[in-house]
């Protein structure tokens, strides 16, 4: 019978009531029956006490062990299951643990490796930001969060914290290096964009999938004589003169189709200069998805 149906059974059933005056005169039977089911004790018709077997008690304290109970070796079974490095190390500075991330982002060997020194275990960490942060929560008992050089990996980043844990401290990181290069890629992306509109004699645009354009920069909008307003969603092919559209339109289409870079001499027609040549270099634009349309560079043709 299950321990929560027992509880059940013998608050239900009078025959293992037994007031405190009578458990007294016939404590003997009583303790005997206590073998079998709990005994409820009452005073006055209340239920004060019960007496039951020790191994039932035991189990009966076991079932309702709070859940911060659980033991260590639990939790680290549960830190496996994290795509997160986790390392712990006590306060001697000794590898308690590191989940099956943290073996393969560190090369950690398979084999048993708890207790020994983490700078044996880790020596790329030696002299490193991360050693700098590991320590000042070692020490100070100071919680810290950084994005710094990954020790593991050239010209690698993570995004680190370390927390105190009861007397052992828990490093957990993950790699940022696709983050971080996308960003530094983007900051490489606009100086260029920059440094075309301070030339002067070149010219950017960026166009949609539709061949409508998306971006344009100052020097393409002065040798057109028309703001930057009023050519956003404009198709490029109406700027272009209608004896330039055929040979134009086709070099764009095939870098649409996923030709390769083109360079084609085209034909524009300005506001203010009429007809003006431009020689067009055309590149497909690739996002994380495909391609998102075309990229531009326009030089004038004297």
């Amino acid at each position: 019978m299950a321990l929560g149906d027992a509880q059940d059974n013998f608050r239900a059933n009078n025959e293992w009531k037994v007031p405190a005056a009578e458990f007294i005169r016939s404590f003997s039977k009583w303790r005997e029956v206590s073998h079998q089911h709990p005994v409820e004790i009452t005073n006055h018709g209340r239920v004060s006490h019960v007496l039951t077997a020790i191994d039932y008690f035991e189990r009966l304290i076991q079932s309702d062990r709070p859940m911060h109970d659980v033991t260590e070796s639990s939790l680290f079974g549960l830190a496996d299951w994290v795509d997160e490095s986790i390392i712990v190390c006590s306060a001697a500075e000794e590898l308690v643990y590191a989940n099956r991330v943290a073996k393969a982002a560190c090369h950690i060997d398979a084999t048993p490796t708890a207790n020994l020194p983490l700078k044996q275990v880790l020596p790329t960490i030696a002299g490193s930001l991360l050693e700098v942060h590991f320590r000042r929560t070692l020490i100070g008992r100071e919680p810290t969060a950084a994005d710094l050089p990954s020790p593991f990996m050239h010209d690698g980043w993570l995004h680190f914290r370390s927390f105190p844990l009861q007397d052992k401290t828990v490093l957990m990181f993950r790699d940022i290096t696709e983050d971080v290069q996308r960003h530094r890629l983007g900051d490489v992306k606009e100086a260029l964009l920059q440094a075309f509109s301070a030339h002067g004699s070149l010219g950017y645009l960026r166009l949609s999938m539709r061949g409508t354009i998306e971006r344009v920069d100052a020097a393409m909008c002065q040798w057109l004589g028309l703001s930057e307003e009023r050519l956003l969603g404009v198709p490029l092919v109406d700027l272009i003169a209608r004896h330039s559209r055929v040979d134009c339109r086709e070099a764009f289409e095939a870098v649409y189709d996923g030709s390769g870079p083109k360079v084609i001499d085209c034909i524009f027609m300005s506001n203010t200069d009429g007809e003006l040549p431009l020689r067009c270099s055309i590149v497909q634009l690739h996002g994380a998805y495909g391609a998102e349309g075309l990229v531009v560079v326009l030089t004038r043709i004297e």
